[in-house]
């Protein structure tokens, strides 16, 4: 679909799992040449994808890998900081700990995978960054204080990025709303218990409160990636895109006639 991305060298951040699993394989498929960074070991490894062991929270790590990383492919030329985390709790019950390590992953791991590829994009005379955010970058949820201010700041750093290093350098971000990933399975566990037809009726629960009728799949974030990956987007930058069937749009009370 997307010509202009074969061959690219796609840097790809929490891509063995989830959203990032999808948006890893959506670029393999497209031709790519995709790196994923991760702390965890992925399940089933596709040969189109190099995998590297790394913890985005440290700049220490992050730096050394990205060297590996160009030693073997020489450029980046995009980026999707997809790494994330998500606790609950209102600000009263989040302590330290959980602020730190939601902050760390969530803004920090953006900041520290940036850096080191602006760098690269701007000696290879440009690049592109997709930051995954979350529609609580607009609409909020109750009990998740740490995790909705990461998700502003990403929109945040992702604007700062888009001017800072134009017109070399397009940065955007991605919203997506609930989608079909081992988080939301997290959260269903933790509301209903380890009861699997529970866990169903949440996540059929949660579907039903976007206009759509249904939570998102994976894939559907990733085509968006892959949109604003590739020239079909060039005079996109700076923009939050909202995948999120849409949630932001509905009002939360109902009309006389509902």
């Amino acid at each position: 679909m997307y010509n202009d991305l074969k061959g690219k060298n796609v840097l790809v951040t929490g891509g063995t799992k989830g959203i990032g699993k999808a948006i890893s394989l959506g670029f393999a498929v497209e031709g790519a040449r995709v790196i994923s960074i991760s702390r965890h070991t992925p399940e089933d490894t596709d040969d189109r994808i190099t995998y590297y062991n790394c913890d985005v929270s440290s700049s220490n790590d992050v730096k050394s890998t990205i060297e590996n990383i160009l030693s073997k492919f020489n450029t980046i030329d995009i980026l999707v900081n997809n790494a994330g985390i998500e606790e609950y709790a209102s600000l009263d019950k989040t302590d330290e700990g959980m602020w730190d390590r939601i902050m760390d992953i969530n803004v920090k791991g953006v900041y520290n995978v940036s850096k080191y590829c602006i760098q690269e994009m701007i000696k290879n005379h440009g690049g592109n960054i997709i930051n995954i955010s979350s529609v609580q970058a607009n609409i909020i949820t109750k009990n998740a204080a740490a995790y909705v201010t990461s998700k502003h700041a990403i929109i945040g750093l992702t604007k700062s990025i888009a001017l800072d290093y134009a017109p070399e350098i397009r940065c955007n971000a991605v919203l997506p709303a609930t989608i079909d990933t081992p988080l939301v399975r997290k959260a269903a566990i933790l509301e209903v218990g380890n009861n699997e037809e529970k866990i169903k009726e949440k996540i059929r629960e949660w579907g039903l409160q976007h206009p759509l009728g249904r939570i998102g799949k994976p894939e559907e974030v990733a085509n968006t990636v892959l949109f604003l990956a590739s020239n079909q987007s060039s005079f996109i930058t700076g923009a939050s895109i909202m995948v999120d069937g849409g949630l932001s749009i509905k009002a939360p009370i109902s009309t006389p006639d509902e």
